[in-house]
């Protein structure tokens, strides 16, 4: 049971909380990276990994959820929100190399000016606009853009004398209170942050040049110790990706990259991170495939947050909907994995905010094998699965207890109130 403080923004939600503080610590690291202040190697490479192989998140600020276990990305002002997508399609790549140098150093100050953490919204995006989204996205990709430019403004008094807009001080997407968004907005705001995605890579080169360099070394050393190729790694995600979410990748974009050691080795130190993209849905697919077996070592997926969101069930509802959900977590493994195997322990876990009466979005149901190997599933409350990963009780119990933790910086650093946190074991 913890105890932390600070102070409320009106209109976020308990669990966005969770996630900011889950990722704080991480993220002020990033930020010092961007920043040029000193920064320890390992985060360093993660970072540059990050933009080159491009993580996603989505959503307003207070509706972002990285996918399970994964690292977070460098976006906006340093820290988390537009995310960082490398240019893999040839018209757009075309148009982004297009930009003189004067602008994409403009987008890069700009980013790094940012006052906030993250990119937001002023409303959300109705149900007709998110169709439209992604149906605009693909023909984005096809070369369809934009015939104006996003109108940027300085201040929130000149902001308000517009209908569309984006406040570059604070980050802030002006969207029509009183219509949709037209086809051409919805263009411009894709086009926008595609510019923003290419400005950071533009920035980090030299040193993204540098890295991946390095990776091809060690895949190669990996190659010939016995392990597989990075094809090989596609390919075998590819095969996941249509087994457990009935995809092909089409439409999407593929990004895939070599991880030696990471923030949660357990997870996914050496390994091939593969991961789809289908940002006009904002839903991203990742993969982590041992490099030595090829084994899946993880998997996440990451969502419009409303899907899990719909439901969170009370506090007094969810312990009597745990039994179901240890079902459809086993069905997971054994339809969607193909694992099969005896437990000596199957536990769930999730988190209370007591203070709040809100329970965490997700649960995590972990399956501890006999000789000590563990599988995690991360479920939705109705039970169906968000993210999966072979990991220990002991690593998984000390990453929750470390989650907690910085749950309550984020309320010591940013709510000026007591919140009491209980993690609830079944």
């Amino acid at each position: 049971m913890y105890a932390a403080a600070d102070r409320a923004e009106e209109g976020t939600d308990e669990d966005g909380r969770e996630e900011e503080g889950r990722r704080h610590m991480n993220i002020m690291d990033l930020k010092n990276a961007v920043n040029g202040i000193g920064f320890e190697e390992e985060k360093q490479r993660q970072m540059i990994l990050e933009i080159g192989a491009k993580k996603k998140t989505h959503g307003y600020m207070r509706a972002l959820r990285p996918a399970a276990a994964v690292i977070v990305c460098i976006v906006a002002v340093g820290i988390l929100s537009v995310p960082v997508r490398a240019v893999v399609n040839s018209l757009v790549q075309e148009r982004m190399e297009s930009l003189q140098e004067e602008e994409v150093a403009r987008i890069s100050n700009q980013i790094q000016e940012q006052q906030t953490e993250a990119n937001s919204f002023t409303r959300e995006y109705t149900e007709g606009e998110k169709e439209r989204r992604g149906e605009l996205y693909a023909k984005y990709l096809d070369g369809l853009f934009p015939t104006g430019e996003l109108t940027l403004v300085d201040s929130e008094e000149e902001a308000k004398e517009h209908e569309f807009c984006f406040l570059t001080t604070k980050g802030v997407f002006y969207l029509p209170a009183n219509r949709e968004l037209t086809d051409e907005e919805i263009l411009q705001k894709i086009d926008f942050e595609r510019k923003q995605d290419y400005a950071l890579q533009e920035q980090n080169a030299e040193e993204i040049a540098r890295r991946k360099a390095a990776e091809k070394e060690q895949i190669k050393e990996v190659v010939a110790s016995g392990g597989i190729t990075e094809e090989q790694a596609v390919e075998t995600a590819t095969g996941y990706l249509q087994q457990v979410f009935g995809l092909d990748g089409s439409g999407m974009e593929l990004n895939h990259y070599y991880n030696e050691s990471a923030v949660e080795p357990v997870i996914d130190a050496n390994t091939y991170c593969v991961n789809w993209s289908d940002y006009g849905n904002y839903r991203y697919y990742y993969f982590h495939i041992d490099a030595l077996d090829g084994t899946l070592r993880s998997l996440s997926y990451s969502h419009d947050i409303q899907e899990a969101e719909a439901v969170r069930p009370a506090v007094s509802e969810a312990s009597g909907k745990i039994a179901n959900i240890k079902r459809q977590a086993q069905d997971f493994l054994e339809e969607k994995l193909k694992i099969r195997g005896s437990y000596k322990e199957v536990k769930s876990y999730y988190r209370v905010n007591v203070t709040d009466k809100m329970v965490s979005r997700l649960v995590d149901v972990l399956f501890v094998g006999e000789d000590g190997a563990s599988y995690l599933v991360a479920c939705r409350w109705n039970g169906e699965a968000d993210g999966f990963s072979v990991t220990t009780k002991e690593d998984y119990e000390e990453r929750l207890r470390e989650e907690v933790e910085l749950n309550m910086y984020y309320y010591e650093t940013r709510e000026e109130r007591e919140v009491e946190i209980e993690i609830v074991e079944n």
